[in-house]
């Protein structure tokens, strides 16, 4: 009975503890990689309420209980979707093609046919520019582009409305644009931007200062939509910080994962398209497959109020 109520003990502190550090990462490394999960955590959190349930095993039941209430008041608000009003003046659409992309004929195709009428493409490189540039001539005549020949930080902006004004910025090597265009007559300030992978240690402050500086090019009282391949799940402190600082509100259609596409099943949603402004109201928000991408696209749509 002794061992039985270790083990219960030892499961259970266990899991409350993982559950916990997704709300505080102390900026530890491994932490914050495990916070990306966190999802992962509230499952096997109900998993062990219901054993506990099933097994009377009531130490653990309790722990479990807490473990599940922690992460799922983390995580499940990111399960819920924003409140969709309106027919929509115009569409936006956040496509990572992955430069290594063995078909990009086939995804630059499905572009076409999602018809967003402002977008950003990531990891845009040399070999297939070219056909991005053809295939969105006509419809897209409005672009700002930034091709890189080897991996991974190429950025290409595409418009159908006239861009009023533009500047082409960078942290580090990394290219970044900030864009004015006008829709329906309301100037729309637009940030698309690609953030470093925090892969490795050294590299998650630099995605940190990244977001930091778009958040504070965010203009105040603006119509302003931010959008891009950011590398951070909804639920990292990190990611409340820069929503607030820019003043933001992320648009979700409920739970979009993004990344990895590897296996044809995303896990984590790392993509983001946030607004901020009195005049635009989120109209929708879809998920997009792209053929021989690792990301998901997004494409949310605005409705400009009178």
């Amino acid at each position: 009975m002794k061992f039985k109520h270790a083990l219960q003990l030892f499961a259970g502190v266990g899991l409350v503890l993982l559950a916990t550090s997704h709300w505080f990462p102390l900026g530890v490394y491994s932490l914050e990689l495990l916070g990306a999960f966190a999802h992962f955590t509230l499952l096997l959190s109900v998993v062990f309420l219901v054993v506990s349930v099933v097994l009377n095993l009531r130490v653990l039941l309790v722990l479990a209980a807490a473990a599940t209430l922690i992460s799922g008041v983390l995580v499940i608000p990111h399960f819920l979707s924003s409140t969709f009003t309106g027919t929509p003046n115009f569409s936006i659409g956040q496509f990572n093609l992955y430069h290594h992309n063995p078909t990009p004929n086939a995804a630059i195709e499905t572009l076409v046919q999602a018809d967003a009428d402002i977008f950003a493409i990531q990891e845009l490189n040399s070999n297939w520019k070219p056909l991005v540039d053809s295939a969105f001539a006509i419809s897209h005549p409005y672009r700002l582009e930034n091709h890189w020949e080897s991996c991974c930080y190429g950025l290409g902006f595409y418009s159908r409305f006239p861009i009023v004004s533009s500047n082409k910025l960078y942290f580090g090597e990394i290219p970044y644009y900030e864009v004015t265009v006008e829709v329906e007559s309301q100037p729309i300030q637009l940030i698309c931007f690609h953030t470093q992978a925090p892969a490795f240690p050294n590299k998650t402050p630099g995605r940190d200062q990244q977001m930091l500086e778009v958040a504070n090019m965010v203009s105040r009282g603006s119509n302003t939509i931010v959008f891009g391949d950011l590398n951070i799940v909804p639920w990292d402190p990190k990611f409340n910080d820069f929503l607030t600082l820019a003043g933001l509100t992320p648009i979700r259609g409920g739970f979009q994962a993004t990344y990895p596409m590897d296996f044809k099943v995303p896990l984590i949603p790392i993509d983001h398209i946030a607004y901020s402004g009195g005049a635009l109201q989120p109209a929708s928000c879809e998920v997009l497959s792209i053929p021989g991408s690792d990301h998901r696209g997004l494409i949310a749509s605005f409705r400009i109020k009178e």
